[in-house]
């Protein structure tokens, strides 16, 4: 299904002229060398921009050749070693080598072809390597430069120079070379896996570029490279049989949707590409911009492909609500068929992490409803409205840590979870709750989580009930309560102890979240003890003895012996809630000297 999905991209792709038709890549070619009849060179061209330190011109040009090794030349277009015989690691020899197979290859293909151009090219190769002129038209500087860049061969007909592969007769004698390339007269047919027709298969296809991690002269998606991979008697990837073309359609629609990195997220290890059926590369950066904007509409969230974080966020509430979205030029329809591919690196492979099929408003609609789950009450300091996914991750690792790592695993599965509207992983709340018994405390980001986790998971109608933004003074949920007395035992301790530094926070907390029954006798004994201490305010005492006595009402006089991870994130959201109900100043009126010293 991922191939077929990927041909069919290709084909709307080329249609719209953002990719390279069949038997070409669009590659950086900044350097044309010209020639005349004689296949003399007369000019090195400097192509497209030569502004920065690499220049760069990425034109169309008859497919590459994957080579690691041995000597493999390309069509019309290569590096200097085969188009000018020039070696700059000092092997001359090899060169010469590459110069002429460089030759043989051009000569066989345009054998025939009486096209002023193509008996050009077939001088030129005739000739000793050119590199000498070459350098001398280029000057040193440009020519240390030009060693590690390709260069195409363009012809001068004395009114001026055109590419030699624009010339009809060549574009045809190209692709029958490329068409038969690989071709064995003795190859059987098979049943193509993405067409169901008859085709001769292709034992190798194109290297996929761009995926990170993955090598950088390219990695597979299908191979086959071991006996144990392979069945039936058949060798490489014919055990995945598709013809040559279709190889090349669903390789050159990965290609260039990766090398667009304005629809390209990161998401652990995974790289992920996404593209609706229609071709229009707006629907990638609009779910791009909504997964991973950094406050994901706010005014400190970068833009993706030019769009703006208001336009998103306008985008994303329309279509959500099934409705479509027009700006500016922008069309974009919640019905529209959209898919999002996670790949990751495998050595010289590639896995899929996952595939996702829908239509756009869905996606749409589900992004929107996680930002609501993981919405939740933050102190007046910190201002984020909505919690990006980048940020949601971190909450899982050692901030401090220069080498922790988020799991690759969890971090797809998350993001899994957010585009289907499913369950988050299990594994996301286990390492959120090892980073809270490591750090005893329940930041704004860890809290969202622990929310939005337990409200696609828990079946406990009173644990449902204390899944909100903020406080839920109702409810009597006993492992919510507890959380939310711990937090009263906390503020008696620094209103009675001012400017302390180790609070009963740091010694009992992951304690008192796991067995109630034992450390909340002594957290009630010492905060008896807090009590009898001198206080700035008999008001605000008297105000705390009271909110304890309320919810120590609630509980009654059995304490839970142990609390299961469910009920200990209850705990948790009663602490975090009741901890900004005490910042609040409009919810309890203290002077500022008080509040200054509880806010300690």
């Amino acid at each position: 299904m991922i191939i077929s999905d990927l041909c069919d991209e290709y084909n709307v792709l080329v249609s719209k002229q953002l990719a390279p038709a069949y038997g070409y890549d669009n590659i950086n070619v900044p350097y044309g060398l010209v020639i005349n009849d004689a296949g003399q060179l007369v000019n090195v061209q400097p192509l497209g921009d030569h502004s920065s330190k690499k220049p760069i011109n990425f034109i169309s040009v008859p497919t590459r050749t994957p080579r690691s090794s041995d000597i493999v030349a390309n069509f019309l277009c290569d590096t200097v070693a085969y188009m000018l015989g020039y070696n700059a690691k000092g092997k001359p020899e090899r060169a010469v080598q590459a110069f002429r197979a460089c030759g043989d290859l051009h000569n066989r293909i345009l054998d025939g072809i009486e096209e002023p151009a193509a008996a050009a090219v077939r001088e030129f190769f005739t000739r000793d390597p050119q590199w000498e002129t070459a350098q001398r038209f280029l000057g040193d500087d440009a020519w240390k430069t030009a060693q590690t860049m390709n260069f195409v061969l363009r012809y001068d007909d004395g009114t001026g120079t055109t590419f030699v592969g624009d010339c009809a007769s060549v574009q045809d004698a190209w692709l029958a070379y490329y068409d038969h390339e690989d071709a064995d007269g003795e190859a059987e047919t098979m049943i193509s896996l993405v067409s169901g027709k008859p085709v001769i298969p292709a034992k190798t296809h194109p290297k996929i570029k761009g995926v990170m991690g993955a090598q950088s002269a390219g990695a597979s998606l299908i191979s086959f490279n071991a006996s144990a991979f392979c069945s039936h008697g058949v060798e490489q990837n014919e055990n995945a049989p598709m013809s040559k073309r279709e190889a090349y359609e669903y390789t050159t629609a990965l290609n260039t949707l990766l090398f667009d990195q304005d629809g390209v997220q990161y998401i652990g290890d995974a790289t992920v590409v996404s593209w609706a059926r229609c071709g229009d590369p707006a629907y990638s950066y609009m779910i791009n911009g909504a997964m991973s904007s950094r406050s994901r509409y706010g005014a400190s969230a970068q833009s993706a492909g030019g769009l703006k974080e208001s336009t998103i966020k306008s985008a994303t509430q329309a279509l959500a609500h099934g409705k479509p979205y027009n700006y500016e030029g922008i069309h974009l329809a919640p019905d529209e068929e959209f898919h999002i591919l996670a790949l990751s690196p495998n050595a010289a492979r590639l896995s899929v992490r996952f595939y996702l099929t829908n239509t756009f408003g869905t996606f749409a609609r589900n992004i929107e409803q996680h930002y609501n789950d993981v919405e939740i009450r933050r102190p007046n300091y910190d201002t984020t409205v909505f919690l990006p996914t980048w940020r949601l991750l971190n909450q899982t690792i050692r901030q401090q840590s220069k080498n922790a790592k988020i799991s690759a695993e969890m971090a797809g599965a998350v993001m899994k979870a957010i585009l289907n509207g499913t369950p988050y992983p299990v594994s996301l709340i286990n390492a959120v709750e090892r980073r809270i018994i490591a750090e005893h405390d329940v930041s704004p980001d860890k809290a969202a989580i622990i929310k939005a986790y337990y409200l696609r998971t828990t079946t406990n109608a009173q644990f449902k009930e204390v899944l909100q933004v903020d406080i839920n003074e109702e409810s009597r949920y006993v492992p919510y309560v507890l959380g939310r007395m711990f937090s009263v035992y906390e503020q008696i301790q620094l209103a009675a102890i001012p400017g302390i530094n180790t609070t009963i926070k740091d010694k009992y907390f992951t304690s008192a979240s796991a067995t109630p029954a034992r450390i909340f006798p002594i957290l009630g004994d010492l905060a008896a003890k807090h009590m009898k201490k001198t206080w700035t305010s008999q008001g605000y005492k008297v105000k705390l003895g009271q909110k304890l006595g309320e919810l120590s009402a609630m509980v009654g006089d059995r304490f839970p012996s142990k609390l299961s991870l469910e009920e200990r994130g209850a705990f948790q959201l009663g602490y975090y809630f009741e901890n900004q109900k005490r910042y609040n100043k409009t919810t309890i009126n203290t002077n500022d000297d008080e509040q200054g010293e509880i806010n300690d």
